[in-house]
């Protein structure tokens, strides 16, 4: 692959130069807060889309594509995306009907006027190898372009741990006129050759002993995995102060093979034992989209906008019918093959979920003073479960949600906000471990409180610090590792972010994340589980820096500062830790780079270099079924990057 790769890069190189795309990536000079933002391949900040507060947007359903509710299984193709944004507290002032657990909002690849190709060369980590692709190309000047990409990857987390990746991707924009346009996208990705870690679990109050960061599990157990999506978005401004925004979209998930290997009971020695779940044709497909409508009224330094939204999705999942396998004892971290087995596959469970939203919504600015945004939805839901030889399971909901933040402004450099939330959301999917592996309850109730200041330190430097308290039913294992719920949760919290450039050339993003989290209820009364959700951490901070060199304004510099406190690491309660929760060990560290760009003939390009994890310093990442991954050692990534057009 690096062969072609090499082909297709040099023969890019003899192109005409165009405006530059790929090459001036940079998630730290492009972010507004350190609340979480990616540019193309490069992410910075303390939340993503997995991680905001403590919990996550996708599993909750709150993803948004240019602004838009979609329903996504398994994610986007970077050939389609060229970023997104997390929408959180005082970023999500004015976005219309903002959810308790954030929104993730991605952006679509848009092509202008200029043929532009972008080449971009990856080296790293490990082993991996990869190629992008991108073209923007105009078909009619001002009104018809495309960008279109494709992606050629072996990814390679820890060595032997690795899978290949190819992507496709397009999106077609049409303007008729300065009034309307409408972009329509396709992706697709084939994964394939894909080993994954094993899903590890200490035997008793300790973790799990060190072992060497390399695959060690079977040599057979390929997962494949095959994923597509395609809709397209309008934009239709009827008149100066009416604009109509509509999305369909089509996700369609299928897992044609998946192996997941447990080493339960781990010892101190490193003595375990070996569990295999095989899986086949576990599908996931959802038709979704939203249609918004929003007027405003203008009153000199006052404007009103009223939204008018509508919503809906279909999803339908087949999942289950597994194959486990008892692979007796083994010893934690060595490798140890046996043959493959003829595996036995059971009929899967079906279930479906429809629900439709409509909501209105008002949100008003009143220049110098400050903004107010109120939203009302009503939302009908129904899930429907069909077991192998079992009962059909229906369940409804039918709630008011609703919203409402206000944010004054104090002077010209502080503004206070305050703001409450109330959703309904998805509970996530039970995870592999579990009895009832893949099995997704019903939606749930959930609420957010929130409350802080932004204070603009300088011009181009900005400070916000804030508090939340998050709410929601708690689902995890209990003892006999079925998922379903055990209490409610309660994350509450501060979070800062310092964002902007205080100096000629120097970007600072940099946030922290102080996070009080406990489950309460009946589970927790009754010692089946502790009072601490598993996977949370009390303490994060991240800060990365970007300085461009005054006197070499080619060459740019950057650094990383990751600190992160133990995680909670046991739902259950131990006597020998004094009756506390199991907890990982807490961990600081670095990050180091370099950009420099130039020119490829006359062509914008450029080179980076990074280190992450400088001191290779070693630890325990835990997810919330209590599973024990080690932390990424000290890798390097290489990137190429060009612009060429004609």
């Amino acid at each position: 692959m690096l062969r072609s790769a090499g082909v297709i890069a040099v023969f890019m190189l003899q192109v005409s130069p165009a405006l530059a795309q790929r090459s001036n990536e940079n998630a730290v000079t492009s972010a507004n807060d350190a609340f979480g933002n990616s540019v193309g391949n490069e992410r910075t900040g303390l939340y993503n889309a997995n991680d905001v507060r403590g919990f996550s947007p996708i599993q909750a359903g709150n993803i948004r594509l240019d602004g838009l509710s979609v329903t996504e299984h398994g994610g986007f193709t970077p050939r389609i995306i060229a970023g997104s944004t997390i929408r959180v507290g005082l970023t999500a002032q004015s976005y219309p009907f903002p959810a308790p657990t954030g929104i993730a909002d991605f952006s679509l690849r848009t092509a202008g006027d200029n043929l532009v190709i972008s080449p971009v060369l990856y080296f790293g980590p490990v082993r991996s190898t990869a190629i992008d692709v991108d073209a923007h190309i105009p078909i009619v000047e001002g009104k018809l372009s495309l960008a279109a990409g494709l992606t050629a990857r072996f990814d390679e987390a820890f060595i032997g741990d690795n899978q290949k990746v190819g992507q496709i991707g397009g999106v077609l924009r049409w303007r008729p006129t300065d009034w309307v346009e409408i972009k329509s996208f396709y992706g697709r990705m084939e994964l394939f050759d894909d080993k994954s870690f094993g899903l590890n679990f200490s035997g008793g109050p300790y973790l799990p002993p060190k072992i060497e960061r390399r695959y060690f599990g079977l040599d057979w157990t390929d997962n494949r995995v095959s994923r597509q999506m395609y809709g397209t978005v309008g934009s239709f401004q009827l008149a100066e102060n009416w604009q109509v925004r509509a999305g369909a979209f089509r996700w369609e998930d299928h897992q044609k093979r998946t192996f997941n290997e447990f080493y339960r009971d781990i010892q101190p020695d490193g003595a375990a034992r070996r569990t295999l779940v095989a899986s086949k044709d576990q599908t996931a497909k959802s038709t979704s989209g939203e249609v918004r409508s929003s007027y405003t009224v203008t009153e000199g330094a006052r404007r009103h906008v009223i939204h008018l939204s509508a919503r809906g999705r279909d999803t339908k999942r087949g999942y289950g019918g597994s194959d486990v396998r008892d692979l007796g004892p083994v010893i934690f971290g060595t490798k140890k093959d046996v043959p493959e087995p003829e595996l036995n596959f059971g009929p899967l469970t079906r279930d479906s979920v429809r629900q439709i939203t409509g909501g209105i919504g008002y949100e008003g600015r009143w220049r110098g003073g400050g903004e107010l945004s109120l939203g009302l939805q009503k939302t009908d839901y129904r899930k429907t479960t069909v077991v192998p030889a079992g009962p059909t399971i229906t369940t409804q909901d039918s709630p008011w949600l609703y919203n409402g933040t206000l944010a004054v402004h104090l002077s010209n450099k502080l503004a206070v906000y305050a703001g409450y939330t109330r959703g309904l959301e998805e509970s996530g999917i039970a995870p592999p471990n579990a009895i009832n592996r893949s099995s997704a309850p019903p939606a749930i109730r959930t609420s957010q409180r929130d409350a802080g200041i932004r204070y603009t330190i300088m011009p181009n430097l900005s400070l916000v610090a804030g508090v939340f308290d998050v709410r929601k039913p708690y689902f995890n294992l209990d003892p006999t590792r079925v998922y379903r719920e055990l209490g409610t949760v309660r994350h509450r919290g501060i979070e800062l972010s310092l964002a902007g450039q205080p100096a000629k050339g120097l970007s600072v993003v940099a946030g922290a994340v102080l996070m009080d989290a406990k489950v309460s209820g009946e589970a927790v009364d009754l010692a089946i589980i502790g009072p601490r959700p598993v996977g949370t951490a009390a303490r994060t901070v991240r800060a990365n820096f970007d300085y461009r060199l005054p006197r070499f304004d080619a060459l740019s510099v950057d650094l990383g500062i990751n600190k992160l406190s133990g995680r909670v690491a046991s739902a259950q309660t131990y006597t020998e830790l004094g009756g506390e929760q199991l907890m990982t060990k807490g961990r600081t560290t670095f990050d180091i780079g370099a950009r420099y760009r130039f020119k490829a003939g006359s062509a914008p390009a450029s080179f980076r270099a990074q280190v992450t994890n400088l001191f290779n310093i070693y630890g325990w990442d835990v997810s919330a079924n209590s599973s024990f991954r080690p932390s990424d050692h000290r890798r390097l990534l290489l990137t190429l990057a060009a612009d060429l057009g004609a």
